[in-house]
């Protein structure tokens, strides 16, 4: 009886795979080849998986495989020892959200090696949001280990004055205090709100076919979008080692040169890795095959990389972010073999009641508001200022509104 159930099940995959290509087909019959849906009709076009069809070898396949089941692992025990010693969840709901960083960042790469068409893009445009998640909540770390906002600014306020970093060494450098900190904090945080905005771009227009992957002609979205996006996430780099160097010798006793250098290898290393790799097709070390061309191999390799680099990485993190530098895991442990708790059973339910609270983003709303507000500050003041000046040349006096020393009178607010 099993057999002809198996077969039937076999016969309804095979109905299902044959509707989505006459579903496209009707697509492309219906708006033409150049229509706006001719996208939409190739991802609903997409092949099922198949190991040979992948453009490297099923061995390579199956290295990529085995290193996001180890990245996984490796990552899922520091994580649940997180939750489980979860003494202070305004620090450690941070470092949970950047330990889920090596993971999907493993998962994601192995999805696009073993997909073909659109949805390796879609899949990538997933992890590149997360990472820009990832680098504002490192900064929020920093500043709870510091203390908060209001002791961040109010030690800013106490140092000398501090040059811009390079390549920024002949722009006026930000005054230390107030000024220094939303700075930083507020270049780190546009790039969440831009990396969104570029994945929905990369939706709509590759749904359209107007966005050209790996296309960096003016006519294509793709070379706006990737401008924007790495222009982006440059800035927010810098906003961050700004405030590490303004913040080094206080954040010493907290080991962060590690964390840094991490959290920052992983999102540039994986970018100038790509960008070494497409150099080497481009002089044509990296022929086509029968089957894919060279970018598609390149993209294939990119992705194994990722694969292998994220079982180093999780392991780096639990070097970085070990649970005894956020809680005293001793004392827990005492804690609760005095009241009854210890064991397995209390650990899983320590876990399950920890476990939603990094995933509240209210802070990110919070923080984000608050930006919006203070854009709209700058905005009102530029009106005001041109506004003045239009009013001052019509009257003929000098087009220039009245000189205005910066306000340094802001104060952070309470943590």
């Amino acid at each position: 009886a099993a057999a002809p159930v198996a077969s039937e099940e076999a016969a309804a995959v095979v109905r299902g795979v044959a509707a989505a290509a006459s579903l496209s087909d009707g697509f492309n019959e219906t708006f033409g080849p150049q229509s706006p849906f001719k996208g939409a009709a190739d991802v609903m076009r997409m092949r099922p998986v198949a190991y040979r069809r992948v453009p490297l070898t099923y061995l390579a396949w199956l290295t990529a495989a085995a290193c996001v089941v180890a990245a996984m692992l490796i990552s899922t025990q520091l994580i649940l020892r997180h939750l489980d010693y979860y003494e202070h969840p305004e620090i450690q709901k941070y470092v949970v959200r950047i330990l889920f960083m090596a993971p999907i960042y493993a998962v994601d790469s192995l999805l696009a090696l073993t997909f073909a068409g659109w949805t390796p893009i879609y899949i990538d445009v997933f992890r590149d949001c997360y990472e820009a998640f990832t680098i504002y909540n490192f900064l929020k770390l920093l500043v709870i280990l510091l203390g908060g906002e209001r002791e961040v600014c109010a030690m800013l306020a106490r140092k000398g004055q501090m040059r811009m970093l390079f390549p920024l060494c002949w722009v006026e450098p930000w005054a230390m205090g107030a000024e220094m900190f939303y700075s930083c904090k507020y270049g780190a945080l546009q790039y969440v709100l831009v990396k969104p905005c570029c994945a929905i771009v990369t939706f709509v227009s590759g749904a359209a076919g107007i966005y050209g992957a790996n296309s960096f002609s003016l006519s294509r979205l793709h070379f706006y979008v990737f401008f924007f996006s790495n222009t982006s996430q440059v800035w927010a780099m810098y906003c961050l080692v700004t405030f590490y160097f303004a913040t080094k010798e206080e954040l010493h006793p907290f080991n962060p040169v590690l964390k840094f250098v991490i959290v920052k290898a992983v999102v540039f290393f994986c970018f100038w890795q790509g960008m070494v790799l497409a150099a080497i097709a481009y002089m044509g070390y990296i022929p086509d095959t029968d089957d894919f061309k060279a970018d598609r191999v390149v993209e294939a390799i990119q992705e194994l990389l990722v694969c292998v680099e994220m079982v180093i990485v999780s392991g780096l993190f639990h070097k970085a972010f070990p649970v005894e530098e956020f809680a005293d895991v001793e004392a827990i442990d005492a804690l609760r073999r005095k009241q009854q708790r210890a064991g397995l059973r209390n650990s899983i339910q320590e876990i399950r009641n920890n476990a939603a609270d990094p995933f509240r983003v209210h802070d990110i709303r919070e923080d984000v508001l608050l930006y919006g507000a203070n854009q709209q500050d700058k905005l009102s003041q530029a009106m005001a200022a041109t506004q003045e000046g239009l009013h001052n040349a019509i009257r003929g006096g000098s087009p220039f509104p009245s000189a205005r020393l910066p306000d340094t009178s802001r104060s952070c607010p309470a943590p």
